[in-house]
C-alpha cells in the first residue's frame, strides 16, 4: 500500500513538472501584462505627487522623461528576460526538457516579483490618494 502511495505521488510531481515544463507563452503574456501594469501604476503615482525610491528610476526618468523612461525601462527587463530564459540558461542546462523547466521557473519566479511590486505600487497609490 505504502508502495502504491509513493507512485501516486512521484506521477502527480512529475505531471506538475511537465505542465510547468509546457506551458512558457502564458508566462511571458503574463510577464507583458504585469510589466505594463507596473509601468501604468508608476506613471500614476508619479503623476500624484509621489516619489520613486529605485535612485536608476529616478536617474533615466529625469534624462528621458517618465512615459520614454518607463517604456525603456519595461522593454529593457523583459528583453534581458528572455536572454536569459532563451539563451543564457541553454548554455547551462543540458537537455531540452530541463531548459524548458528552468527558463520557465525563471520565467514564473520574476513573474511573482513583478506582481509583489506593482501590488505594491498600488497600495501606495491608494494610501496616497
Amino acid at each position: 500500500m505504502v508502495r502504491g502511495a509513493v507512485a501516486s505521488t512521484n506521477c502527480a510531481t512529475s505531471s506538475s513538472i511537465e505542465v510547468l515544463a509546457e506551458n512558457k507563452y502564458p508566462l511571458l503574456i503574463g510577464l507583458v501584462f504585469v510589466r505594463a501594469i507596473d509601468a501604468s501604476l508608476t506613471y500614476y503615482g508619479l503623476s500624484i505627487g509621489l516619489r520613486e525610491a529605485n535612485p536608476i528610476v529616478v536617474l533615466i526618468v529625469e534624462t528621458l522623461g517618465i512615459i520614454p523612461a518607463l517604456f525603456f525601462l519595461s522593454s529593457v527587463s523583459l528583453v534581458l528576460l528572455f536572454f536569459l530564459g532563451e539563451y543564457l540558461l541553454p548554455g547551462v542546462a543540458q537537455s531540452r526538457y530541463n531548459i524548458d523547466l528552468w527558463s520557465n521557473v525563471a520565467y514564473l519566479s520574476v513573474l511573482i516579483v513583478w506582481s509583489a511590486v506593482s501590488l505594491h505600487n498600488m497600495l501606495l497609490i491608494l494610501i496616497w490618494i
